[in-house]
């Protein structure tokens, strides 16, 4: 699916966290995480400070604060896995959220960068 442009980096790095996410499910993936996780970070950064004001009215409220609570969860289940505990609760929660922003968040968004065309 083509995205928006300002959407469209963080669509493409949702692959590499759905792949991260499937070798978390199967185990052993503590160092691919490591390694990952700087980016999943900044990713996180980047779509608090960017993408939450825009949602933070009276009608994209609840998707707001779903954005925030599942990546305080993300990033408490990474480090989890990190020692050796919830490494495949991590993988599940990782795919999960990214469904989530692609289904549901990303299309909304897409909705509100149109209504602010002139």
């Amino acid at each position: 699916m083509k995205r928006h442009t300002r959407l469209a980096q963080l669509s493409r790095e949702h692959h590499t966290a759905l792949r991260l996410g499937r070798d978390l499910l199967a185990g052993g993936a503590q160092a691919e995480l490591g390694t990952e996780l700087p980016r999943i970070e900044a990713h996180f950064v980047e779509e608090e400070r960017d993408l939450l004001p825009l949602l933070e009215t009276d009608r994209h409220c609840a998707l707001a604060e779903r954005l925030r609570a599942e990546h305080a969860q993300l990033r408490h289940l990474f480090a989890a896995a990190l020692n050796g505990r919830d490494e495949a609760q991590a993988g599940q929660a990782l795919i999960d959220h990214v469904r989530f922003e692609e289904r549901e968040l990303f299309p909304v968004l897409e909705a509100l960068f149109a209504e602010t065309l002139p």
